[in-house]
């Protein structure tokens, strides 16, 4: 599994991880924190954004980012099977922020997206 790691404008490292069907936004520290206003540099959050968009395009093949189209493309919610809860995701590329609520605090994912949430991530990041 390929791993980067992007850090925070407070020092919260977060990692950009690559699986067979997903790409995974996770803490690269332990956390008692549930929700997260994860706020980047400009150059960092382009460098996030350009390398969610590369993994993504390695896992699936025909990436086009689409804007959503139903509750399954869209990104602000996803079921994690694995956790047994709800995960959610908005950004502002404005304050390039991401604003987080994982699906449990036992674990350090804090997203996990599949390829229409993906596409649908990417279609709002350029739109802006």
């Amino acid at each position: 599994m390929q791993e980067l790691l992007f850090n925070t404008v407070d020092g919260t490292g977060v990692k950009l991880m690559q699986a067979k069907k997903a790409v995974i936004l996770a803490l690269a520290e332990d956390s008692d924190e549930i929700r997260f206003e994860l706020t980047f540099s400009q150059e960092e959050f382009k460098r996030l954004f350009e390398n969610l968009e590369s993994l993504a395009c390695e896992i699936w093949e025909g990436l086009v980012p689409k804007e959503a189209t139903s509750a399954g493309s869209d990104y602000w919610e996803y079921y994690d099977r694995r956790l047994d809860n709800n995960g959610y995701l908005s950004a502002s590329t404005r304050k390039c922020t991401l604003y987080i609520e994982r699906p449990a605090r036992t674990n350090k994912k804090l997203y996990q997206f599949n390829k229409r949430k993906m596409e649908s991530f990417l279609y709002d990041y350029k739109a802006k």
